[in-house]
């Protein structure tokens, strides 16, 4: 009944509100790949990326692992519609999902620093939150590797090959397309990092805008909830789902169901506020993967469309 109360106040004001903002959010989720692409001297237009991202989203919400799982899919949009070099368009999504994932643990867990520290969760914080930031030293060095030049994914792949010897893969040989893709965004990576800070300084604020979309529209959620979030509140209500969407489950099915309301009632907030969000972002999710399904059918059927033209005019 809390739920209901919660949810009927809405109204279509407050729905619009919110179809508005996520319209908003998706051009700003893609921008950073569109730039990558750009610097790879393989432009596509941005509406056209947009389009793109919002049917992989869709492809990874229904795979385990709603994060990700569209990513081939991409690669193929680029290759049959725009006749990118396949090396070209996997380099770009690998340089665009190594520098969300960065992001991703980098802003997650400070987040969760920020939340001990203020007692937020657990009272005897900042212990808990030395505890934390421990895990964020391996993101770090990953990012000093890149930065030195060394190339950790890379060399890691080459140590697997040496072991494995000639009964590895064509797909992880020096020949191969997924080989070649990590060693190319590697180089990329460590070029926007060491030679190019404009570039790398664009890439930062691109990801640091989707982030601060992401806040903004968990604060704006709990505000027409009738529910306004101090920002240490918000921070582990965004860690919570964010973490629960990294989970191996198509749609992080039942997880989220049973953490958000879980912290929200931690919280003080009432476990009937986080149900409330979570039946949001359940609506949310179902309207843009209705749409990352048309959009992926049209693509399909007019490349069907394309390849029976063409045998006929072989014919």
């Amino acid at each position: 009944g809390e739920v209901w109360a919660l949810i009927g106040g809405l109204g279509s004001r407050s729905i619009f509100i919110l179809l508005l903002l996520n319209i908003i959010i998706l051009p700003i989720m893609t921008a950073r790949w569109w730039f990558i692409l750009r610097l790879l001297e393989a432009p596509v237009s941005f509406f056209a990326a947009s389009l793109y991202r919002c049917s992989s989203n869709t492809a990874s919400y229904l795979t385990p692992g709603p994060h990700f799982g569209g990513e081939p899919l991409l690669v193929f949009y680029l290759r049959q519609y725009h006749g990118v070099a396949i090396s070209t368009a996997t380099t770009s999504v690998i340089v665009d999902r190594l520098i969300e994932l960065l992001a991703s643990a980098i802003v997650l867990i400070l987040c969760l620093v920020y939340a001990l520290g203020n007692n937020i969760i657990v009272p005897g914080g900042w212990q808990a939150a030395v505890g934390v930031f421990v895990w964020l030293m391996p993101f770090l060095w990953l990012l000093g590797a890149l930065f030195f030049g060394k190339r950790p994914f890379s060399g890691f792949i080459a140590l697997v090959q040496r072991i494995i010897g000639k009964h590895s893969s064509g797909l992880f040989s020096n020949q191969g397309v997924l080989f070649a893709g990590i060693v190319q965004s590697e180089r990329l990576a460590e070029s926007l990092f060491r030679h190019h800070p404009g570039r790398f300084l664009t890439v930062n604020i691109l990801t640091a805008t989707h982030w601060l979309g992401i806040f903004t529209e968990f604060w704006v959620m709990a505000a027409l909830l009738g529910v306004e979030l101090s920002l240490g509140q918000l921070c582990v209500v965004v860690v919570v789902t964010r973490l629960a969407f990294y989970t191996p489950l198509p749609a992080a099915i039942g997880v989220l169901e049973l953490a958000l309301p879980h912290v929200t009632m931690v919280l003080g907030l009432g476990a009937s506020f986080g149900l409330s969000l979570c039946l949001i972002i359940r609506f949310r999710d179902l309207v843009f993967t209705l749409a990352g399904l048309g959009i992926a059918i049209k693509y399909l059927t007019c490349l069907g469309k394309i390849n029976n033209a063409s045998k006929t005019a072989l014919k």
